[in-house]
């Protein structure tokens, strides 16, 4: 008799049924017995949930739109996560990267076009700072002053705004099994936006998922919790 072939692909919407991805309470052992996986397998696709949902952080409250802070797996993105857009609204501020990385802006270019890899020396240098954009109190402060001083985020610190999220989530979370697929938003004051930033950079991705657990628990529904959170933003729902 054929044996049962084990998954090897699985995301973080199998693993929903299995804990809350967004506080990190997956049980390992029964995602794999549910989902006919490996152990291995169902922790690579924790990690790549978890480095997924670092880099929507890092996107929304820098603004940084293709940053690739966590995942490591684009070029260009980790390029901007380091180094900024050009300020005549490149990917990458070229001229920066190239100075730091002691290359031409033209090789930057190539390199945030596609046309031209970096040498894996190179690649590494840039993956371990990209990281450090996120993983750093240093590099978060960077993200938050970037927001503070954008158009949006300021409007939204003079006057308050609306804060959204997208994701499995509702009253109870994994636990109660109320959570589903949704779009929530509320009303978010000047101070609580800056307590978010604040959360952000001294807690990173865990103390902004926490913070925002605590709002919307006060703020929308009592109860309420986030089992995925695939997205979110201030002011309107992208």
């Amino acid at each position: 008799m054929a044996r049962n072939r084990r998954r090897s692909r699985i995301d973080a919407n199998d693993l929903a049924g299995y804990g809350s991805v967004a506080n990190g309470t997956v049980n390992v052992d029964k995602a794999a017995r549910g989902l006919g996986a490996s152990k291995s397998a169902v922790r690579q696709a924790i990690r790549q949930a978890e480095a997924a949902q670092s880099n929507t952080f890092y996107r929304r409250i820098s603004g940084r739109r293709e940053a690739d802070s966590a995942e490591g797996t684009s070029t260009r993105g980790m390029l901007q996560a380091v180094f900024g857009r050009g300020p005549r609204g490149g990917a990458v501020n070229a001229r920066a990267a190239a100075q730091s990385l002691g290359v031409s802006p033209g090789t930057v270019r190539r390199w945030a076009a596609g046309t031209q890899k970096p040498s894996p020396g190179r690649l590494a240098a840039i993956r371990q700072a990209a990281r450090r954009t996120s993983t750093t109190k240093r590099g978060r402060r960077s993200a938050t002053a970037d927001f503070r001083t954008s158009t949006q985020g300021s409007q939204a610190l003079r006057g308050g705004s609306k804060i959204w999220v997208s994701g499995e989530q509702g009253v109870g979370g994994y636990e109660q099994g109320y959570a589903r697929d949704r779009r929530v938003a509320t009303d978010i004051s000047p101070s609580e936006i800056e307590a978010m930033l604040r959360a952000y950079e001294d807690g990173g991705d865990s103390g902004l998922r926490d913070w925002m657990r605590e709002f919307f628990d006060d703020k929308y529904v009592d109860g309420w919790d986030f089992v995925t959170i695939d997205d979110f933003g201030i002011g309107t729902p992208e």
